[in-house]
């Protein structure tokens, strides 16, 4: 099977770019969030989440939040989401906010389809 694309998942198609990393730091997206179909939030490398509500992280796009909690990822600390571009607000700002004792390795945004 050919590869499809040469970013962290190769055979996914996910193209983390370094343009759409989320940090702890709220910062204005590389594009307008509203114009995007579908974003797929990326967590890696998770570490220390839990179900109790305590240890988690949230992960702030437009002003939609998107809460991870352990059940949210898999063995390697990898959790995805998807969001509807159309229904962030202005802001267009993404961040992450750790509660508890977890930790994170990075975050990224991937625009999955109908950017315009």
């Amino acid at each position: 099977m050919a590869q499809r694309s040469t970013g962290v998942f190769p055979r996914e198609k996910f193209d983390l770019d370094a343009a759409f990393e989320v940090t702890a730091t709220p910062a204005a997206a590389p594009i307008p969030l509203t114009s995007i179909g579908t974003i797929r939030i990326v967590v890696l490398d998770a570490a220390g989440i839990d179900d109790a509500g305590t240890n988690k992280i949230t992960v702030t796009v437009g002003g939609k939040a998107t809460v991870f909690n352990a059940s949210d990822l898999d063995k390697n600390g990898v959790g995805i989401a998807h969001i509807r571009g159309t229904l962030c607000d202005a802001n267009n700002n993404m961040s992450y906010t750790l509660g508890g004792t977890g930790t994170v390795g990075a975050v990224y945004l991937d625009v999955v389809d109908n950017v315009g």
